[in-house]
């Protein structure tokens, strides 16, 4: 899928760093069938591709996103409007499933408020640096429903199960200042200091080993047993970046890391 394909997104590259801009502003960014497809793809390119090394996501306009495009799911339209709700409910659940597979360290730079799917997506992100006075909640029971999107298992991991009950059961928004507070924030930020924050947490990671990141945020992911930590702990110490890093180290130098 090439970037002159999407409709809905902007993936804008520099160097190793891919950025995903959701662009609905119009909507504000709120999640089309079109876009969870298409932020699919550009989940499966940064996987894929060897020299993306972190992958940002961020809204255009005023808001990260809004959430799910509530129109376009109550009439049934768009790329898989022939399939069972549920089966539309499963295929943007992998999307998210998906984010958070990239073996790569992903961002949210939540430039703007970040509802229902919108906040579902950070939360499928391994940082999420946030702008001040953002509203961020799920408020899904509100109208009926229930966050479905990644919100019941990764929240009470990130929370824990009683802050996670208070948010989903509630429905309420809160401000960025206060989700900070319970650390469901890495960051807060003035929103004219958002790209930098974002570039320089980047280029951290981009200095560190790739495989070892790759295989660090997998073990997390899955809360590995100790016993699948020291095969991969095996298996990293035979690669070439890790002697690269042990004789760097050695010799008081920046290691040069190859993911190999």
């Amino acid at each position: 899928m090439s970037d002159m394909e999407f409709k809905t997104i902007i993936c804008d590259r520099d160097g190793p760093v891919l950025t995903v801009i959701l662009n609905r502003p119009e909507r504000l960014n709120a999640f089309s069938e079109e876009m969870f497809y298409e932020v699919a793809g550009a989940a499966e390119m940064a996987t894929r591709d060897p020299e993306i090394r972190v992958v940002v996501f961020k809204g255009s306009g005023r808001a990260f996103s809004s959430g799910a495009d509530l129109s376009d799911i109550s009439e049934g339209r768009g790329r898989v409007a022939e399939v069972s709700f549920e089966q539309r409910v499963r295929a943007a659940q992998r999307v998210f499933d998906g984010i958070e597979a990239i073996p790569k360290p992903t961002i949210a730079a939540v430039n703007g408020h970040a509802v229902g799917a919108g906040l579902q997506l950070s939360l499928a992100c391994d940082f999420r640096i946030v702008v001040r006075g953002v509203k961020l909640g799920l408020s899904d029971v509100k109208i009926g429903i229930i966050p479905a999107l990644g919100a019941t298992t990764r929240l009470p991991r990130l929370i824990g199960l009683a802050k996670s009950k208070e948010l989903i059961l509630s429905g309420d928004l809160i401000l960025s200042e206060e989700a900070l507070e319970f650390g469901l924030v890495t960051r807060l930020v003035e929103r004219e200091s958002l790209d930098q924050a974002v570039r320089e947490l980047a280029e951290k990671l981009i200095s560190r080993a790739p495989l070892a990141l790759a295989a660090a945020k997998d073990l997390l992911n899955s809360s590995a047993p100790l016993e699948r930590v020291a095969a991969e702990q095996s298996r990293l110490f035979k690669t070439k970046d890790a002697v690269e890093g042990i004789t760097a180290f050695l010799e008081k130098r920046p290691p040069r890391f190859t993911g190999s």
